[in-house]
């Protein structure tokens, strides 16, 4: 037992270690919702990390979402919408947490591609099954009578560029423990299938991806997926009208400011020099706005966006003052949260960012991953630097055209 928990230290510490290797890998931050503009498109609902995350791209139209959507569409012929919520930093056990109140009835089909980043990370098997059962569970009450769900098993783990010898050798034997799992489990459900395969080789000098790759890894799903939508289709006659909504904002400002291809680079240098200046692993800007939080600014390798439940920012914007968190694997509220395995980020400096209006939108914050005293940072500096972010933002909110329809279209 002692020899598993020191395993799994070591696989998490590793894999936060390849995370930051990565922080340079561009990944797609704008919105990740397909939309054909089609009366009767088939939709989909993508659930992921691992490849749906996008490495090595800038724009989910180039990704394995944009990807997928015209490799179906060649296969079944109709247009095809689709939605992906995910993250590279979204475990199994906060896959919830992701969905949040999302409407899965509209879907013809959900695709799950999920759980590499538990295999490497060493996930036990009994956690990983009560939450892919709870996942499962959901998709089975919660979707139409006649939608389809495809769950994709793990690759093989040493497809990625830094597992090879002893850490791929343990990774793989997770990997083939979790997808027995996750077998036996989609073999309860009805128009429920498991999807194995191997993960396409990567384009030569493009290891983390690119839009070469995602092209024919939407091949492998769109061979099982469009089956799947055709027969989704003929068990659903009476098909209704739905639109596949975006977040719908509270502050409407954010929404304008998060829909700018490739981000605010003010902001982007703001967080880089943060990052710098604190000494600290990681540096962020967001908005948070209902129960998401949006990286308008971000040095590390997350996505769009997170669930607000998961983040220590939402303690942050509840309060008027720089929040200070020395540990977070100890503090009382956040030490359960699943992030805390991914990021291993221990250490939490954050100021809330106000609107116009002196309303708490967004944070600034800084991270590190070994935990620190909370007399290694100055609230004066912290808060003056989350002063300098709320004024860019307030600056950009007030210039920035809310973006027309066919602007929006070229973005997604």
């Amino acid at each position: 037992m002692l020899e598993s928990r020191i395993a799994r230290a070591a696989a998490k510490l590793w894999y936060t270690k390849m995370l930051y290797v990565q922080q340079s890998v561009p990944v797609p931050r704008d919105s990740p919702v397909i939309v054909s503009g089609a009366a009767d498109p088939d939709r989909v609902l993508l659930i992921g990390n691992g490849p749906t995350h996008g490495w090595g791209t800038v724009t989910h139209e180039l990704a394995l979402t944009g990807q997928l959507s015209r490799a179906l569409t060649r296969r079944t012929t109709r247009p095809t919408d689709i939605r992906y919520i995910g993250d590279e930093m979204m475990p199994i056990a906060g896959v919830q947490a992701w969905l949040g109140d999302t409407a899965l009835a509209p879907y013809d089909l959900v695709l799950v591609v999920l759980s590499m980043n538990d295999a490497i990370r060493l996930t036990p098997a009994d956690d990983y099954r009560t939450d892919m059962a709870r996942l499962l569970d959901r998709l089975a009450s919660e979707t139409k009578p006649s939608a389809r769900v495809v769950i994709a098993g793990i690759q093989d783990v040493d497809s990625l560029p830094e597992y090879r010898g002893v850490a791929a050798r343990l990774g793989q034997r997770r990997a083939d423990l979790l997808n027995a799992v996750t077998r036996e489990l989609v073999g309860r459900y009805d128009g429920f299938q498991f999807l194995e395969h191997t993960a396409p080789p990567a384009e030569p000098g493009r290891p983390y991806g690119s839009p070469a790759l995602y092209a024919q890894w939407s091949d492998v799903f769109a061979d099982v997926c469009a089956p799947a939508l055709d027969e989704a289709r003929a068990l659903d006659p009476y098909r209704f009208q739905h639109e596949l909504a975006e977040h719908e904002w509270q502050w409407k400002p954010g929404e304008r400011l998060m829909a700018a291809p490739g981000g605010h680079e003010a902001l982007n240098r703001l967080a880089q020099e943060a990052k710098a200046h604190f000494g600290a692993d990681a540096a962020w800007i967001s908005l948070m706005d209902g129960d998401r939080q949006f990286f308008i600014a971000n040095t590390t390798p997350q996505g769009r966006a997170a669930p607000a439940e998961l983040s220590v920012c939402q303690y942050t914007v509840q309060g008027d003052e720089p929040l200070i968190i020395e540990n977070t694997f100890r503090d009382e509220r956040t030490k359960d949260s699943p992030m805390n395995d991914l990021g291993q980020l221990r250490f939490y400096a954050g100021a809330p960012i106000r609107n116009e209006q002196g309303e708490n939108v967004g944070t600034f914050c800084v991270l590190n991953v070994l935990p620190k005293s909370r007399g290694s940072i100055s609230e004066e500096d912290l808060t003056e630097w989350a002063a300098r972010a709320e004024g860019e933002i307030l600056k950009l909110a007030a210039t920035t055209e809310t973006p027309t329809t066919a602007d929006h279209d070229a973005t997604v």
